[in-house]
Parts: C-alpha cells; sequence; structure tokens
C-alpha cells in the first residue's frame, strides 16, 4: 500500500485542514469522511457507482435472480416463524433499491403475498439515496416500503435483517506489526499529500481486538480492524423480537483474514472498474472496501444472545437456494422448451455461483433470534458446520 496523492478532490482541503489544525487522524474516521461526508462523501453523492457505467459490479447487478433467490429465503423464514400475518424486512446499505425492488416483485410472484403484510423498511441515512431508492420502489410498492435515517429510530419487528455488501463499506482502523509490537498507522499531511505514520495503540478497544490476532509470523505486517461491525450487529440484535439476520458480503474467517502472507491487509478502491490499493489519494471520488472478519461478527452476535444458524461461501449458497427452483424449472422446459427467459435465469445463476467468478468470493451468515434449532434454510443445505468454519 502506497501513501495517497491528494490530487484535485473536492474533499481534501477539509481533511488536510482538519490535520493541520489538530494533528493526525485515525484512517477509520478519513475512511468514515471520504464515504459519508453529507455532501463530499463517495456514498452520498448522486453518482452512479454500479453497473457497467459505475465503478464496481455487486450480485445485484448480474439480475433479478439473485433478488429472487433472496427472496425465496425470505419466504422460508417468514414459515418457520409459524407464517405471522406481520412480517417486516428491514435492509440496511440499499444502495440504488434494486435488491428491494427484486426481492419484493418475488414476493408478489409467492403465495407469502396474499398470506402476509409484508413491510419493507430501508434504513438509509442519504436523503439523496433516499430519494433515488423512493423513485424505483414507491411506484409500485408505495404501500409496503417505507425509511428510517436511523436505526435506533426503528420499532423492534418479527422478520429479517439483510443487508447485502454493507460491512464492508465500514470504516476499518489500519494497523501494522513490527518490531515485535504492533502500530495504529494514523493519516498525516505531508504537503500535497496525504501519509501514514505510525502511533501507539491508544484505543482500548483496539488494544483488545488486536489481542485475539495470531502474531504475525514476519514483519513489516499491515492489516485493518473494523471496530464498527460488532455495536451494529449487537444494535440490530436489540431490535429483532423473532426472527433472522443475514449478512453477505466478502470476508473471511479470522484465521483466514489474518493470515501470515496477507502482509498488505485488503483493502482495496474501485473507480471506474479498475482496482487499486491508495486508499488515501482522491477522498470522496473512489471506493473504498476492506473484507469482513466474520469470526468477529459472530462473536459479537452471541454476546447479545443471537445464535449462529449458518455460515456459507456463495457457491454453496446458491446451490442449496436454488434447487427446488431449478427442479421446477426442469419441468417447465420440458414441456415449453428453453425460452429466452429460462436461458436469462440459468446465465445469472451460473455466473452467481460460478467459483471461480462471485461464487467463493462472497459468504453468507445467518444469525437467528427465537428460532427453532431446527430451522435450517436451504441456502445453508450443504454448508459445513457454521462454529467450524468461523472458528
Amino acid at each position: 500500500m502506497r501513501d495517497g496523492t491528494v490530487e484535485s478532490s473536492p474533499l481534501a482541503a477539509l481533511l488536510r485542514d482538519k490535520i493541520r489544525r489538530h494533528g493526525p487522524v485515525s484512517f477509520s474516521w478519513f475512511m468514515e469522511q471520504a464515504l459519508y461526508h453529507p455532501e463530499l462523501g463517495y456514498y452520498t453523492s448522486t453518482r452512479r457507482r454500479i453497473g457497467r457505467q459505475g465503478d464496481f459490479y455487486t450480485n445485484v447487478s448480474v439480475g433479478r435472480v439473485y433478488g429472487q433467490l433472496l427472496a425465496s429465503q425470505l419466504i422460508e423464514m417468514w414459515k418457520f416463524l409459524g407464517m405471522p400475518r406481520d412480517f417486516s424486512v428491514v435492509e440496511e446499505g440499499a444502495e440504488d433499491g434494486q435488491l428491494a425492488l427484486d426481492i419484493l416483485s418475488a414476493f408478489e410472484e409467492e403465495p407469502v403475498a396474499a398470506a402476509a403484510d409484508i413491510r419493507y423498511t430501508i434504513v438509509e441515512p442519504s436523503f439523496s439515496k433516499q430519494l433515488q431508492q423512493r423513485a424505483r420502489l414507491e411506484p409500485q410498492f408505495a404501500g409496503k416500503t417505507g425509511w428510517l435515517t436511523r436505526l435506533a429510530d426503528l420499532e423492534p419487528v418479527t422478520g429479517a435483517f439483510i443487508s447485502n455488501e454493507f460491512v464492508d463499506a465500514m470504516p476499518v482502523h489500519v494497523v501494522e506489526y513490527g518490531n515485535g509490537r504492533w502500530s495504529e498507522l494514523l493519516v498525516e499531511n505531508s504537503g500535497e499529500h496525504f501519509v501514514f505514520a505510525p502511533s501507539r495503540v491508544e484505543k482500548f478497544e483496539l488494544r483488545q481486538a488486536l489481542e485475539k490476532l495470531p502474531v504475525p509470523a514476519g514483519s513489516p505486517y499491515r492489516t485493518e480492524v473494523n471496530l464498527a461491525a460488532a455495536p451494529w450487529i449487537q444494535a440490530v440484535g436489540s431490535k429483532l423480537i423473532r426472527g433472522f439476520i443475514l449478512i453477505v458480503d466478502y470476508g473471511y474467517p479470522r484465521q483466514e483474514y489474518y493470515r501470515p502472507e496477507r502482509t498488505g491487509g485488503t483493502l482495496s478502491c474501485y473507480s471506474r472498474h479498475r482496482r487499486t490499493y491508495n486508499p488515501l489519494e482522491r477522498p470522496g471520488e473512489i471506493d473504498i472496501t476492506a473484507h469482513v472478519d466474520f469470526t468477529s461478527l459472530a462473536e459479537a452476535a452471541e454476546q447479545v444472545t443471537l445464535r449462529i444458524g449458518g455460515y456459507s461461501d456463495q457457491h454453496h449458497f446458491m446451490i442449496g437456494a436454488a434447487e427446488a427452483h431449478l427442479r421446477a424449472l426442469e419441468k417447465v422446459i420440458e414441456v415449453q422448451g428453453l425460452t429466452r427467459a429460462h436461458s436469462a435465469f440459468l446465465g445469472a445463476y451460473r455466473t452467481l455461483m460460478h467459483p471461480g467468478n462471485m461464487g467463493m468470493v462472497f459468504k453468507f451468515l445467518l444469525l437467528t433470534k427465537g428460532v427453532g434449532e431446527n430451522s435450517e434454510l436451504s441456502g445453508f443445505r450443504y454448508a459445513r458446520d457454521p462454529r467450524t468454519s468461523l472458528w
């Protein structure tokens, strides 16, 4: 990872001034401003981020299939909860609302639409993104959708929380191991550049997190620690009366995340489908992301009496989640022949589950509360025991 050229980013002057007046800042704060500054952040802007004309692709970019299969899992959750009349789906990290649209559209094609009063709530602090989401969803689902700016404002629900590529965009601390000890890398000014500067680890929560990491075999060893994920999952758990939490993101169990050969960490930046590794350049103009430590999420969940219901890579999740759909599709094809719609579904499905594409990159973590231990979703049918995988 190299230090970053400030260049002409509109946000850069504000960050330089903050550092000039108050001294070096944590990378976590820098990343938060770069992504979520109210006017100049990457995610709060109206720029197009996803798809061919954006900066990166996601599962949602592949087409409706991803949303259809997640909807099938949500219907299973509804059934495991005893088919309650009121069933809430809460999404954080909804981006442009396309996943919500795909899920709600799939619900309308299933019996759950007639049997349940489904409420889909999006937690979105950005007003401009709320407008974008409303424009996409309200023409068809005005009576079923709602918005909140903060999770704290949500009344406890029975149903399901979902987050799709949300945790990877949480601000992280950058740390480096050398000479037998950990240092935190702060961000400071150096002329027209932002640079990393090693400092003592002062934050108590960061020191605690570092004690759980395997001691690096060599140095220098640079990596990241996400301190925001644990409080978030605990806050989500407090808003769930009974139901499920499904987290989809790219990441690893702790031992894989912090393996000795991963000496540069996982921080990556994306712009116009080009991946770079310099998170200090062009703040506000590029995406900054870090992989998810799923073991830490699972530990935080268990501290608030959430149960780990499943952990799988996307390849095996898609095999289980689509099994019934593929059997039904096979029967339809026998009668109708292979139509263009069938081909589109199968092509998108192969992209989602292919081990060489998205299949081994994304992971699915399922957490439950007040649900029987035998309530196994079909998406985790072919997964290993989650405790074996995560620890």
